[in-house]
């Protein structure tokens, strides 16, 4: 009688061993089956416009003109007649000096004119008189002429006198003190029943900030830039320091004969009308100027445009693959990027899918029918540092 062996314990480890094998057979044989996802693309080509290249530089404002006032004759100060931090105009009175003394050096002045007058009258007559007498040796020649030289005298002080009546009359008006320029105007320095000295004591200062001017400097290579942007008289946004917001436009009005020796620079002025009084005197603002001009500028959509180690690149559509190319950008300007280093028939993968690699299987489904980015209402492109 034979004896059958039976062995219980090895036979689960067998039907695991054949169960894991028949796994990785299986996911083998998925994988296998898998084939390369092929991604939808849209693409763009290269437009061309005329594009102009704005850089920011850091400006100061300034007052086109300021004028300190000081009195030009002495005395109390008897009135202000005017708000600090208002808009004077031309010709306010702002300020009045008692005018009792020179009121009174007026009738001074005037009553000597009247004596002096009489006393001319007077000298007259006697030349006068005397003219017949000399010519029949009645006098003699030497008081002839010494009355004709009190005559001429007299005349002359007459002469003097009205003088100093309008002299007078002048240190009477300048006891009324009124702008000499329209502007914002400061606090008064003095306050009335105060004494003031003629040219000496300063009451206030009046700014003039419509328009205002605005400071700033360009390296001595963008030198005919500048006088190019003067000579077209192109407008130039002005930014806020932030160059988030345009807060005025201006006109370059000068640019100066010299550049620095120590810096390099040529210093620049521009002039804003600041109609809604954004700008402020001493304050740090963008000045944006033109520096190059391209009339048939290649232009890409920015986000067309990717960084990579070596530097910028785009993707395109190559046997219906992806492919990269590299590309040079000159500038940026909102979603717009002036471009070159492509043919203009590129087809250019935009906007960029998010699982698009070198090499990808693409398929073009559509072109926008709008590919040319937007244009901007007014230029102001990020300043460089």
């Amino acid at each position: 009688m034979s004896t059958l062996l039976y062995f219980p314990v090895r036979r689960p480890l067998a039907l695991a061993f054949f169960g894991l094998a028949g796994l990785l057979l299986g996911g083998c044989q998925s994988k296998v089956k898998q084939a390369p996802q092929t991604l939808a693309v849209q693409t763009v080509m290269i437009q061309t416009r005329p594009m102009t290249h704005y850089e920011g530089f850091l400006g100061t404002v300034t007052p086109l003109q300021t004028a300190q006032i000081i009195p030009q004759t002495s005395g109390m100060l008897s009135g202000v007649h005017f708000l600090p931090g208002s808009v004077v105009q031309k010709g306010q009175l702002l300020f009045t000096i008692n005018p009792d003394q020179a009121r009174a050096a007026l009738a001074q002045a005037q009553a000597k004119v009247a004596a002096d007058m009489a006393t001319e009258s007077y000298n007259r007559k006697l030349v006068e008189q005397d003219r017949p007498l000399v010519a029949k040796d009645f006098i003699t020649r030497q008081s002839y002429d010494q009355a004709v030289s009190q005559a001429e005298a007299a005349a002359a002080q007459v002469q003097a006198d009205r003088a100093a009546v309008q002299q007078a009359a002048l240190n009477l008006s300048y006891t009324r003190i009124t702008a000499p320029i329209g502007g914002r105007i400061g606090q008064a320095q003095v306050k009335a029943g105060n004494l003031v000295v003629s040219n000496q004591t300063i009451l206030t200062t009046i700014n003039q900030i419509q328009p205002i001017a605005i400071n700033f400097s360009v390296p001595q290579n963008l030198l005919d830039a500048a006088r190019a942007a003067q000579t077209s008289s192109v407008p130039l946004p002005v930014l806020d320091e932030s160059s988030r917001h345009q807060i005025d436009r201006a006109h370059l009005i000068f640019v100066d004969n010299t550049v620095g020796a120590g810096t390099g620079t040529v210093a620049l002025q521009a002039s804003a009308a600041n109609a809604q009084l954004a700008l402020w005197p001493g304050q740090y603002v963008l000045v944006q100027m033109p520096v190059q001009h391209l009339a048939a500028a290649p232009i890409l959509p920015v986000g067309a445009i990717q960084q990579g180690p070596k530097g910028a690149y785009v993707y395109v559509v190559a046997a219906g693959k992806a492919e990269t190319r590299p590309v040079d950008v000159l500038w940026e300007e909102e979603s717009t990027a002036v471009v070159q280093g492509l043919p203009t028939a590129t087809p250019i993968i935009y906007p960029v899918p998010t699982r698009l690699y070198p090499g990808a299987q693409v398929k073009v489904v559509a072109t926008p029918a709008a590919a040319e980015p937007r244009k901007r209402a007014q230029p102001a492109p990020e300043p460089q540092p």
